[in-house]
C-alpha cells in the first residue's frame, strides 16, 4: 500500500523560537483532497509526523536527504515529494478530480 506522510498540525519551529504555532501549506492542500474524496483513506496509508527532524519513520523508507513533507511513497520503494506530482498522482491512479 502507498504510503502519504503529512505534518502533524499546530508545530513549532524551534529554529524560529517564536512560540507560535504553525501548519504546513502543501500538507493542509493534500488534507483537503482527503476530506474531498474519503475513500483515499482505504487506498493510502496515511501518517502523520512531527515537524522536527529527523523523522525516522521516512528515512527508513526513502532516506535522510528526502524527509520533507509531503511525501507519498509508492509500493515499489519510489516516491513523490512534489504537492502538485502528488495529486497528479492520485488523480491518475486513484480516478479523483483534476486540479483546475
Amino acid at each position: 500500500m502507498k504510503k502519504l506522510f503529512l505534518l502533524k498540525a499546530d508545530f513549532q519551529d524551534a529554529v524560529r523560537n517564536d512560540g507560535k504555532k504553525y501548519f504546513c501549506p502543501d500538507c493542509v492542500m493534500i488534507e483537503g483532497i482527503l476530506s474531498y474524496y474519503p475513500r483515499l483513506s482505504n487506498e493510502l496509508e496515511v501518517q502523520y509526523v512531527n515537524f522536527s527532524r529527523p523523522r525516522q519513520i521516512i528515512i527508513d523508507l526513502i532516506g535522510e536527504a528526502n524527509q520533507s513533507c509531503p511525501v507519498l511513497v509508492l509500493e515499489d520503494g519510489s516516491f513523490i515529494n512534489e504537492t502538485s506530482e502528488i495529486i497528479r498522482h492520485l488523480s491518475e491512479y486513484h480516478q479523483i478530480g483534476q486540479s483546475h
